[in-house]
This record gives structure tokens, sequence and C-alpha cells, in this order.
């Protein structure tokens, strides 16, 4: 590609997401004693100013490794991956192994995402061009701005969940173990993201090969994931209670739930609907999934509890799975055996569904 109009590119995308993500931040800044009122069980929620400034740094810090990518710079991409999971396992882990409150642990949450936008400011500084191009932002604006807003939805379904939780229960202590247990088994996160980010280049270069790739790497990553996830599901029960307090055990089955994700999470449609430029539809089954969780969250807490919540999050992310499976295959003629190793699959998801009905007991 020219590269003044990557540079042009890389500067102009950046300053539209920061703007985006602002404009968000005011919005939730304001909306704040309405949520409050209308949407929680409490009195107050303070962590509202401050997801404000997280949502602040956050959205524009969602493109860095797209710019990666497109400068094909893999090896900054694996460093950057690696400094933002390991910095962000600190912030959320050691205020709790110290005994400090939610609020300590938020204010780390801030300081990742302020770390990733100053980390997105260097790489602009360093390959954009410091120059607004209204004709490239109205040329290329139906392009990326499916990506924009799946940055700002980026996290909102734990974001959702999290309010459904604070509307249900008026107790904070149900709050935190619900927090310290919603969480998949990081490594899954970390290999599994990363790969999917790796191999957006080679189904966008050579759809076939690249769709080959996806199913062989997957494949050959599954033999050792599912293992540790396995293994992490049994020892959860016995770690949590050591590590925070025997209170927090029933954190250990919310973790045991939100790990049965991976099964979902392997899969990887998102990355041949990309390799399409199809990015629309990463949106739309985004929000639809946001729908979907913020109504069977209260529906199954009401019934079941925080399990119940939990369990409406796997539900809703694999309902955004199959939404981009059946898409592929409808849509773009892409059957999901093209990319998906569907024996395998099978044999694995079965060993990981045996260990988590295995954990209830524990």
């Amino acid at each position: 590609p020219d590269k003044g109009a990557q540079a042009r590119a890389i500067f102009n995308v950046y300053f539209l997401f920061s703007i985006i993500g602002s404009l968000t931040a005011l919005a939730l800044y304001f909306s704040k004693s309405f949520i409050n009122e209308r949407l929680t069980s409490f009195g107050d929620l303070p962590f509202l100013n401050l997801l404000s400034l997280f949502v602040l740094f956050n959205a524009p810090a969602f493109l860095i490794q797209y710019f990666y990518l497109l400068l094909k710079r893999y090896k900054s991409l694996v460093v950057f991956g690696a400094v933002s999971f390991s910095f962000q396992l600190l912030v959320v882990v050691l205020p709790i192994y110290m005994g400090l409150t939610l609020r300590e642990v938020v204010l780390g949450l801030i300081a990742w995402a302020l770390l990733k936008y100053i980390w997105g400011v260097g790489v602009v500084a360093r390959h954009g061009h410091w120059q607004l191009d209204f004709i490239f932002l109205k040329k290329y604006l139906p392009l990326f701005w499916p990506l924009l807003l799946l940055g700002l939805i980026g996290k909102g379904s734990e974001f959702a969940s999290g309010l459904v939780v604070s509307a249900l229960f008026a107790d904070e202590k149900a709050f935190a173990v619900y927090r310290f247990g919603a969480r998949e088994f990081p490594l899954a996160v970390l290999m599994v993201g990363a790969l999917a980010t790796a191999l957006l280049p080679e189904v966008s270069a050579d759809m076939e090969k690249g769709m080959e790739r996806i199913k062989e790497t997957t494949r050959r990553i599954s033999k050792w994931l599912y293992p540790l996830s396995i293994f992490s599901m049994l020892a959860s029960p016995f770690v949590f209670p050591v590590v925070f307090n025997p209170d927090f055990k029933e954190s250990a089955y919310i973790f045991n739930i939100f790990t049965l994700l991976l099964a979902s999470r392997i899969l990887m449609p998102q990355v041949v609907a990309m390799g399409r430029q199809k990015n629309y539809i990463l949106t739309v089954a985004a929000l639809l999934e946001v729908g979907l969780l913020i109504g069977l969250s209260w529906w199954w807490g009401l019934v079941y509890g925080l399990r119940g919540v939990a369990f409406a999050m796997v539900v809703a992310f694999v309902f955004h799975r199959f939404i981009l499976i059946i898409y592929n295959w409808k849509i773009l003629d892409i059957a999901p055996g093209r990319y998906v190793d569907i024996k395998s699959w099978v044999f694995y998801n079965f060993l990981l569904m045996v260990a988590f009905l295995v954990s209830l007991q524990l």
C-alpha cells in the first residue's frame, strides 16, 4: 500500500476513535444518575465516574493490534499482547491479594487502559502522518465504522452482566464474588486472541489457505489448551478459598462456568468474516449478544442466582458465534467444516463438559 496513505489512515482512524471514545465517556458520565436510580439496587455506584475514564482511553487502544498487522510488525504485536495481558492480570490480582477494595481494581484497569492509549499514541507518532484528512474520513468511514462500534461495545457484555448483578443482588459481597470469578482461563484468552489476530492477514490474502491454517492451528493448540483448562476447572474449588478466603469458593464455580467459553472462543468465524471485509456483521452479532445477555442474565439471575448470570454469559457468547457461523455458511457460502475440525472440537468439548460436571461436586 502507499506509505503516505497508510500513514494518514493511521492518524485519522486513531483520532476518530479518540473522539468517539470521548463522547461515549461523556455520555456515560452524565447518565450516571439514571443508571444508579433505574438499573441498580445500590444507592450509589461511585465506579461509574471511573468507568468513564476507562472508556475514554480503552476505545482507541482497541486499534493497536490492527495497526501492527497493517504495518506487518508481528514481533511488536506479540510484545504488545504480552505486556498488555501481564499488566491487566497484575492490576486485577494484586489489589485482591493485598486485601484492597474493588475501587483499587478499577483504578488499576484505568491505568491499564491509559498504558494502552499511550502505546497507541506512540505507534501513531512513529508511523502516522499527523494531519486531518476529511476526504479520507468521508470515503472510508463506511468500511471501519463497524470496527469503531465493535471497539466501543468491547467489554459491553461484561459491563451488562455486572449491572444485572448489581441490580438483582443488594449485597455488595455478591457483586464481589461474581466479579472475582467472572473471568476465563487467562492463557486461553491470550492464545486464542493472538492466534485470531495473527491469522487474519493470511485469511485476507488467501481465503482457502487461511481457512486451512485456522483448522490446523486450532486443532494443534486444543491438544494442550483444553487439558490446561480442565485442570484449572478441577483445581479452582480448592485454589480460590486459599488465594482469597473461604467465602469466595462460589467464585470458583463462576470461574468454571466462564471457562466453558473456550468451546465457542476457539471457533474463529469472525476471522473468516473479516477476511472477506464483512466487518459490519461482527458489530451486529455483538449488539445481539449484549441484548440476549441482558434478558437471559436477568431471568436466570432471578431463578438460579449468580451462576445463572454466568451461564447467561456463556449462552450469549455461543449465540454470537452461531450468528457468525450461519452468516459465513448461508451468505458467504463457507461451511463451518472448512475452518473447524468438527470431530476434534466435539471430542475436546465433551471432555471439558465432563470436567465441569465433576467440578460441581468438589
